[in-house]
């Protein structure tokens, strides 16, 4: 789960919540922010496909790319402790769901907390920071899960599976910074009181009857707890009821080219008829002919002509409701189509051109505008997590043979000979521009991606060249008045 440039990956963005983006196996990357106020928040990705990509609408569709490429999610994470306090209601987690609401949100509030000491720890000069704190905050969330007492079954089986994976992700963490290099300079209180810690945990364990869960191959432990963490995650997921837009233009066009080249088939047959008296061979391969060229073009003319009507138009739109009341907290509108570089905004076109300079190259296009209610901020605050399955991009790198061959030892000509397979490698540009509900500017993060046969090879931080808020508020009160002078010359 730790990506394999961590040092390059927590880039702050201008301004608003920055994104973090962390690796998720070997095809998957995921950004996520914390939305902590009520209002409009838009996301806009754009990927960046390399030069000899044949990167099209051809090779993989749009909505096959939204459904199965991307991801955009968003979860409960509870409240700060500050405001826990001031809105705290007894009977919230007396029956489930909302026992299973808060425990969970509080448990990925946690685990979110724990991702970004995680950067901390690859990125500090010194552990000593990142690493105390892991150990205060498992320690808090260990005593504030443990004193409860659910009475449900379910309940009891809800806290026994977050119990056991709290215990296996506060262990995982520690262990891996116990294997960083410098981690022998902390102090000896603070690494006494690690080794403490994972004793007691052993031993709660034990007590509990948990041990049989941390039994087994590397590989079924795993598996194990990424289960438990599905399942953890399921009652805090906000629900999602993707509506497609555009099916009555496109039932409209298909209605008007209906009737047009019908209106046109029919005129055409009364001109011959009334010429000739009588029905020719001719005329009825002709009709043939027109029946089936008509359904030949149909489609194809159907989609060009809705998607040009459509043009600029949001392709999906998504209701957000709330795990088991089905109450609706937000409502998000998504954009997704193809472009090359000179059909990107100008603000975009003039940033991208110090990366991108090839004009005939891809890019995916992500947009997303959130409207979030104010009621979904009551108990919980909101995290947002887009996720990018790079699986289907890194299925188009073409295998190749080719080999480097090097002597072992260059100033000996006897020396054996190696041979290095070469393995074909794509670099794309990720960049990610957002704009938050408090903030009248957008802010920019960029990163380099290369794929490889077998995944993600590396994933970098680059500078967006976004330019700072006063710039573009500079920039936009331009285009007002070159926009009101253009109006006038016209007139």
């Amino acid at each position: 789960m730790v990506a394999s440039e961590p040092e390059q990956l927590n880039h702050i963005g201008i301004g608003g919540w920055v994104f973090l983006l962390k690796r998720k196996g070997d095809y998957r990357l995921q950004l996520t922010r914390t939305l902590k106020n009520p209002g409009r928040y838009q996301v806009e990705l754009y990927l960046f496909t390399p030069h000899e990509s044949s990167f099209s609408t051809w090779t993989l569709a749009e909505q096959q790319f939204f459904f199965r490429s991307l991801t955009h999610r968003f979860g409960l994470l509870g409240l700060p402790t500050k405001d826990r306090l001031s809105k705290a209601d007894s009977s919230f987690s007396l029956l489930s769901p909302h026992y299973e609401i808060m425990y969970g949100s509080w448990l990925f509030q946690y685990k979110t907390s724990m991702d970004r000491l995680r950067q901390q720890l690859q990125t500090a000069e010194t552990l000593s920071e990142p690493v105390a704190r892991a150990l205060r905050l498992s320690q808090t969330f260990a005593q504030r899960l443990r004193k409860s007492n659910p009475q449900q079954n379910s309940q009891r089986r809800y806290f026994r599976q977050m119990d056991i994976y709290y215990s296996w992700y506060a262990e995982q963490f520690l262990l891996e910074s116990m294997t960083q290099e410098n981690y022998e300079t902390l102090d000896l209180e603070l690494r006494e009181s690690i080794q403490s810690f994972l004793q007691q945990e052993y031993k709660y364990r034990k007590e509990c009857d948990y041990l049989n869960e941390f039994h087994g191959t590397p590989t079924r432990v795993w598996n194990r707890m990424s289960l438990y963490h599905r399942l953890l995650e399921y009652p805090v997921l906000l629900r999602s009821k993707v509506v497609g837009l555009g099916a009555g233009t496109q039932k409209l066009v298909k209605a008007a080219s209906t009737m047009l080249i019908m209106s046109l088939f029919t005129y055409f047959l009364f001109n011959a008829r009334g010429a000739s008296q009588q029905l020719s061979l001719a005329l009825l391969f002709i009709i043939a002919l027109t029946y089936g060229i008509r359904d030949l073009l149909r489609d194809d003319l159907i989609s060009t002509i809705t998607r040009w009507l459509r043009k600029g138009k949001p392709r999906w739109k998504i209701r957000l409701t709330m795990p088991y009341t089905k109450k609706l907290l937000a409502q998000q509108l998504v954009w997704l189509d193809y472009r090359r570089l000179p059909e990107l905004p100008r603000l975009l076109l003039e940033r991208s051109r110090k990366w991108a300079t090839n004009e005939e190259r891809q890019i995916i296009c992500y947009r997303s505008r959130l409207q979030l209610e104010k009621t979904a901020l009551e108990h919980d605050q909101i995290q947002e997590r887009l996720s990018l399955d790079c699986e289907q991009l890194c299925e188009m790198i073409e295998a190749t043979k080719h080999k480097l061959f090097v002597l072992a030892d260059e100033d000996d000509p006897q020396a054996s000979i190696e041979a290095h397979p070469i393995e074909k490698q794509h670099d794309y540009d990720l960049l990610l521009v957002y704009t938050d509900a408090d903030k009248n500017h957008s802010s920019a993060q960029r990163w380099r991606l290369r794929l490889g046969v077998n995944g993600i090879v590396q994933c970098k931080s680059k500078k967006a060249h976004w330019p700072p808020p006063e710039e573009q508020k500079s920039l936009a009160w331009r285009q007002r008045v070159g926009s009101k002078l253009w109006r006038r010359k016209a007139n």
